[in-house]
């Protein structure tokens, strides 16, 4: 059991089906289990690990409201809405395209490239809201920083847990948390290595940039 968890939770994933028959294990009980054979220190970095799984992946998912199964969007599909999403398994138990709003779940009715055409939908990716109401914290000598950043690149959510203000996004893309710089090349200036941070070493003083207002997708390949 702790291994299966263990292996789960390394893969990026928050979710625990039973390896038998695929049905979804309730968090409570894999937690209630876990408890009884892991240390507390053990659970707290579960936790941790869990919640970080969940920022970075649940808030770019959504489950189909039929059958429940998590699905994805694909922004960079051909299709007028980047909100438009097609259950896969609902499509092909019932014969006929089962449609919805990735944003508000609402079956799918004739949308442009700014609506689902329901009246109450906001169009506004969800994740908006958790880069706009995340609590602040201090990095370094810096205060008042969102714990929580949008990568400019590929539209991951990020959190930061402690250390220097240097971040670098799986994707790739390194930039400062604070301040949101990206970082440049490194190169050599005068003899002098310069290792392309713009706002100076890891712990200096920098301005904080205000939160983020855009979820920044994937460009088209």
């Amino acid at each position: 059991m702790k291994d299966y968890c263990d292996t789960i939770i390394a893969d990026g994933k928050f979710a625990f089906p039973c390896p038998n028959c695929g049905i979804v294990w309730r968090l409570q009980w894999v937690r209630h289990v876990l408890s009884a054979i892991q240390t507390e220190d053990e659970m707290k970095a579960f936790s941790s690990k869990l919640n970080d799984n969940f920022i970075a992946r649940e808030l770019k998912i959504q489950p189909c409201p039929h059958c429940k199964n998590f699905l994805e969007r694909h922004p960079t599909a051909p299709f007028l809405n980047q909100n438009w999403v097609q259950c896969p398994k609902c499509t092909a138990e019932q014969g006929r395209q089962v449609e919805f709003c990735w944003v508000c779940l609402q079956p799918w009715k004739k949308g442009n490239k700014l609506t689902c055409g329901n009246a109450n939908c906001t169009g506004k990716d969800p994740r908006l809201k958790h880069l706009q109401t995340c609590p602040t914290k201090q990095i370094g000598k810096v205060k008042e920083v969102p714990t929580v950043r949008c990568c400019v690149k590929c539209g991951t959510l990020i959190h930061h847990e402690d250390q220097c203000k240097h971040m670098a996004c799986k994707c790739g893309y390194a930039f400062c948390f604070i301040c949101l710089k990206p970082k440049t090349k490194s190169s050599f200036h005068n003899l002098e290595f310069v290792t392309g941070w713009q706002c100076g070493k890891a712990y200096d003083l920098c301005e904080v940039a205000p939160r983020q207002q855009v979820i920044f997708e994937k460009e088209p390949p």
